[in-house]
């Protein structure tokens, strides 16, 4: 079994198992080819039936109706905001700036 599908396991099993809520998690890896450099601690936050993911440095989050969706859009959201500061990257001001050298530094391209 690889990694992701460990962790996806590990994740689901969260979801199901749990009687008190998860407040942090690691994550290990990402989608679409891409890895984290180490990994990175999220916070999760419950709130009206919804979760929330979201990392503490520059406060990217995700929102969904269970813990493994929630961590799924999270990932792919951190790959969205890189792609998209990197595209913008001539534009950027000193803290959108600041954010995509933190992605760049957390997330490797394949």
């Amino acid at each position: 079994m690889s990694e992701a599908e460990q962790e996806e396991k590990h994740e689901i099993t969260l979801s199901v198992d749990w009687h008190i809520p998860v407040t942090s998690f690691k994550i290990t890896t990402l989608p679409e080819g891409r890895s984290l450099t180490r990994p990175l601690e999220v916070r999760i936050a419950y709130d009206d039936g919804e979760v929330i993911i979201s990392e503490p440095h520059f406060h990217i989050h995700a929102v969904g109706t269970t813990l493994t969706g929630a961590l799924a859009e999270f990932k792919l959201t951190l790959l969205e905001e890189l792609d998209e500061l990197t595209s913008d990257e001539n534009e950027l001001g000193s803290r959108l700036l600041a954010e995509l050298q933190y992605l760049r530094g957390l997330i490797r391209t394949a």
